[in-house]
């Protein structure tokens, strides 16, 4: 993240945020890029400084639970209403007004709920591989997920929450860092194969000479793996599994339930990047939002022939994308 300054915010509720801005055209609606499990800000760098030339000003948060940002280990404190008020202050710290919110995986859902909870301050919206998740109006059951994804793709997608959710996952993932980075950047068939089938992520973690996983090209780089490695086993993982477990344990529920009639509705323009290789985040779960109604004004980029961590495979392609959306919707006359 060298191109951008560093900062740091207490927020509202007194959690401490590191970000990274880059100026620009205050004009312009501030690029407010949000990443996902279990990443930080600096994958977003071989994307966000390539779109410095739309003059749009930039700001890059570590998410709570992750590198510079606090984190919290218990569940409730990553509701949706309290982290986007935490969004919220960093925005005004940097006395931006209005922001197209940009997320990646769980940092997806983030910029959904900016929406959502924050409409006043959204003028656009984008999804990286996570499509569009419309607030938790019914609690969320994981067994009926899984049911309905096997009945509809043929595998449950969401088998590696039962990992991932569980009050074993942070220690079982931070014993393992090696592990979970070549199980998130495998090639080929990777991710189907160990996040969408039942036991298989927990039985690789745990297994005395499990098997050995090629990872993608650029996943080759050994100071990639490097930052990764001396990251989570500095910070751990109980941080950052809280996103998962406030899902499970129905915190998001709790908050979601009480936004009024409509708020689901996106009513600015939205853009869904996707990924051919991306077994669990499929673009067809958003289908049922499309058919309601809920996405009025969504372009959905040709699919990018990459896997789940696309701003790392192919960032060039990933700017052409929105550097293309961007210019359509908010270049300046």
């Amino acid at each position: 993240m060298d191109a951008f300054e560093k900062k740091t915010v207490k927020t509202s509720r007194g959690y401490t945020y590191t970000y990274y801005t880059a100026g620009g055209d205050n004009s312009l609606p501030t690029l407010f890029f949000q990443h996902g499990w279990p990443d930080n800000a600096a994958m977003w760098a071989k994307v966000a400084p390539q779109l410095r030339s739309l003059k749009h000003p930039i700001i890059i948060p570590d998410m709570l639970g992750y590198d510079g940002t606090d984190k919290p280990t218990d569940p409730a404190e990553y509701k949706w209403d309290a982290m986007t008020q935490d969004l919220i202050d960093i925005i005004d710290n940097e006395k931006a007004d209005k922001v197209i919110s940009i997320g990646h995986d769980w940092g997806s859902g983030a910029a959904a709920r900016l929406y959502n909870y924050h409409p006043d301050r959204v003028v656009g919206l984008v999804h990286l591989n996570v499509g569009y998740m419309p607030p938790a109006r019914e609690p969320f059951d994981l067994d009926a997920v899984n049911k309905m994804t096997e009945e509809f793709f043929g595998y449950p997608c969401f088998s590696y929450w039962s990992v991932f959710a569980a009050p074993d996952g942070p220690a079982l993932l931070g014993a393992n860092v090696e592990r979970v980075f070549n199980v998130m950047h495998g090639e080929g068939d990777t991710m189907k194969k160990f996040f969408c089938t039942p036991n298989a992520m927990r039985e690789y973690l745990t297994t005395d000479n499990a098997e050995e996983i090629k990872v993608r090209p650029y996943a080759q780089d050994a100071q990639f793996k490097k930052d990764f490695m001396a990251r989570l086993e500095r910070d751990g993982f109980e941080g950052a599994q809280c996103w998962y477990q406030a899902f499970v344990g129905k915190y998001q529920h709790q908050c979601d339930s009480k936004l009024p009639e409509g708020a689901d509705k996106v009513d600015v323009p939205t853009l869904y990047i996707g990924c051919k290789e991306d077994a669990v985040c499929r673009p067809e779960s958003m289908y049922p939002t499309i058919q309601a109604g809920l996405l009025p004004h969504l372009e959905q980029a040709e699919m990018i022939d990459a896997a789940h961590w696309v701003t790392y495979e192919k960032p060039e392609e990933v700017v052409t994308r929105l550097e293309a959306w961007l210019k359509k919707n908010f270049a300046k006359n």
